[in-house]
């Protein structure tokens, strides 16, 4: 049995890799507009993995990400055709991000 910070560290990093999943997928279609914006990707992750996750923790992990190279944040507005609006500060993953992200895969040995 895990103590509760030991939980709640192996819980951040889930919702990390899970982020750092999303933000690849979205650099892999080559969007017009590369980037998920903050509810874009809270949204995709309600879906998956986390359905509960609120919007401040995931404004959380993502700041941690940014903080520790793994996702950079993108803030000029661009008109998105495919989202059919402007798109203000959004979040794309770098590629220290995608080697955590192999690292993490490696070690649970799934996607």
């Amino acid at each position: 049995m895990l103590a509760p910070a030991e939980e709640a560290a192996l819980g951040l990093r889930r919702a990390f890799v899970e982020i750092l999943k999303q933000l690849n997928r979205d650099e892999m279609e080559e969007p017009e507009v590369p980037g998920l914006e903050l509810d874009e990707l809270r949204a995709l992750l309600g879906r998956s993995a986390f359905p509960t996750i609120s919007r401040p923790e995931t404004a959380r992990a993502l700041r941690l990400l940014v903080v520790n190279g793994y996702a950079v944040e993108l803030t000029e507005p661009r008109y998105a055709w495919s989202r059919g609006r402007t798109v203000g500060r959004r979040y794309s993953i770098t590629t220290p991000g995608k080697a955590f992200l192999l690292q993490a895969i490696e070690r649970v040995g799934r996607i």
